[in-house]
């Protein structure tokens, strides 16, 4: 090809009639910056490589710290997985102790209730008046003594002791029955946390369980509690007691001359004497014994005899 800007044509010679290539222009030459935009540009090279190397340690923080959150939620998950797979093993053992010692107890005792919660995973039962909890962890019985809780629960452990004893529907309280005395003529209606194994006195009397129902009848009073212990109709021991106790009533005597003689104060038969009219007199000493004469012949008294 032949330079756009060619005047010959190097083939032929002849003048192409291209326009002349134009003059070349110039370059300005750089000059040389001031002193002052040196150390401009240094300052401004120092910055970006300090806040390069502040951006890189924030990252390099920050990347740590997620790398450790991360090992620590790895760490809680596996620690749950333990957990919960021991906690199953634990409550499955735990029902399987606690029914085969309901079945035992079921031929001697009542079976109260069955706990298989591992903080409780326990049995409550019955047995001979007396009320036990066995532990299925330690697999050891213990008798629950009312008295130990609360001093005002008495039971007539040489009698009856314990009637009867219901859990509450909502599994939070035992509610027992038990006699007082030997005749059974008094009972207490006691309630007993689950949990914490305290006591509280609900009422006493004669008891009656009919109908999901307590019925304490007690001195002319009647209530009435709930499968939980809470009173539904009637009055508690305490709010009987709390009433105020009438006054006897005390029949009024009929006035008659001698009631009226009675009441009446009785005079002082001593005369207060001044000791200047006080007249001195003997007394006269009756002789201890009567002597009678010999001679004396006692009169008999004649009786008259009729003619026939």
């Amino acid at each position: 090809m032949i330079y756009s800007h060619a005047a010959m044509c190097p083939y032929c010679k002849k003048k192409t009639g291209f326009p002349p290539a134009p003059a070349p222009v110039e370059q300005p030459k750089p000059q040389p910056a001031p002193a002052h935009g040196k150390a401009k540009t240094v300052k401004s090279f120092v910055r970006q490589r300090k806040y390069k190397t502040a951006t890189y340690v924030k990252a390099a923080i920050i990347a740590l710290l997620a790398i450790t959150v991360l090992i620590l939620y790895i760490n809680v998950q596996m620690m749950n997985r333990r957990q919960l797979s021991l906690g199953s093993t634990f409550d499955h053992t735990t029902r399987e102790v606690i029914d085969s010692m309901a079945n035992e107890v079921l031929q001697t005792g009542i079976v109260v209730a069955k706990f298989y919660e591992r903080d409780r995973h326990s049995l409550i039962y019955l047995e001979e008046g007396r009320l036990y909890e066995f532990d299925a962890y330690t697999r050891d019985s213990k008798e629950l003594k009312l008295e130990e809780h609360n001093p005002a629960a008495v039971v007539d452990y040489t009698g009856s002791g314990i009637l009867q004893a219901n859990i509450s529907p909502d599994e939070s309280f035992i509610v027992i029955m038990a006699s007082r005395n030997t005749g059974n003529t008094e009972c207490g209606l006691y309630r007993m946390d689950a949990k914490s194994k305290a006591v509280s006195v609900i009422d006493r009397g004669k008891v009656i369980f009919e109908n999901n129902e307590y019925r304490v009848e007690s001195g002319g009073r009647v209530a009435r509690y709930d499968m939980e212990g809470t009173k539904l109709a009637g009055l508690t021991i305490e709010e009987a007691e709390a009433l105020p106790k009438p006054k006897p009533v005390t029949e009024k005597k009929e006035e008659t001359t001698e009631t009226q003689q009675e009441d009446k104060p009785t005079e002082s038969m001593v005369e207060h004497l001044q000791p200047d009219q006080v007249d001195i007199v003997k007394k006269v000493v009756a002789p201890s014994e009567i002597k009678i004469s010999p001679n004396v012949v006692p009169e008999v008294p004649t009786v008259p005899v009729q003619n026939k």
